[in-house]
């Protein structure tokens, strides 16, 4: 009854078809456009995730020690509605998104291997958080479930944007980019929306274990594939 009444005097339409949105518990967006969003299966890289149709055990960039962190897994491939569905969250306001976002990163965390047991978001810059009004990866780390501390890490490098740049770019852009802001101990996971080439992450693995955690763990939501894997992932699958 309560989200009749709430669509007669808000109507809320899909941030990715426009079709009607009638039940407030899928945010932004339709239970088809959600239900059409593309979990990443194995085989993948036992360390990173990288998905892969044919890897045993780890990928070139892992055997070469090339990432800080640990572990990492992520939940979806980066691709058609889901690409629409995080634009949204962070550009147009539809922070009810990073709810059902949380959600089923919740059962990525639950169905892998993660031991660590507090959660750490990617922070950003704080005149970035101050214009966009929240942290994405927050709001999706808040639904985990799990112990959080949102101010462990600092941005101090307000860095420009990612997009576009190589791998070793985005290593050199971020270079120095995070502090902790105390000692840190254990196993920590940290939390994102989107994992494209790592670098982010393995910034924050090497501020961390600076710091002094053990061990660091990586989960986001979307994964970033190159196109020969990822149109595997988007053939249509036999029943």
């Amino acid at each position: 009854m309560l989200d009749f009444i709430l669509n007669l005097l808000f109507p809320v339409t899909c941030c990715v078809c426009s079709a009607p949105v009638l039940e407030r518990r899928w945010g932004g967006a339709c239970p088809d456009c959600w239900s059409g969003l593309i979990p990443l299966e194995p085989p993948f890289c036992a360390q990173c995730g990288e998905p892969a149709p044919a890897i045993e055990g780890l990928c070139g960039f892992c055997r070469k020690g090339e990432h800080a962190f640990d572990f990492a897994r992520s939940a979806l491939l980066f691709s058609g509605a889901l690409r629409e569905i995080i634009h949204h969250l962070k550009y147009s306001d539809r922070v009810s998104l990073a709810n059902t976002l949380g959600d089923i990163l919740k059962e990525c965390l639950e169905r892998e291997r993660f031991g660590g047991g507090l959660v750490v978001p990617v922070p950003l810059h704080r005149a970035r958080e101050r214009a966009r009004g929240f942290n994405q990866a927050e709001l999706i780390a808040a639904r985990l479930g799990r112990p959080m501390n949102a101010r462990l890490l600092r941005r101090r490098k307000n860095t420009p944007s990612q997009t576009g740049l190589t791998r070793n770019e985005r290593r050199q852009n971020l270079a120095g980019a995070f502090e902790a802001r105390g000692p840190v101990g254990g196993t920590v996971i940290v939390v994102d929306d989107v994992y494209t080439t790592g670098s982010t992450v393995n910034e924050i693995a090497r501020t961390l274990k600076r710091a002094g955690a053990e061990r660091v763990e990586v989960l986001t939501v979307a994964r970033v594939a190159n196109e020969t894997v990822g149109a595997l992932y988007e053939r249509p699958r036999r029943s």
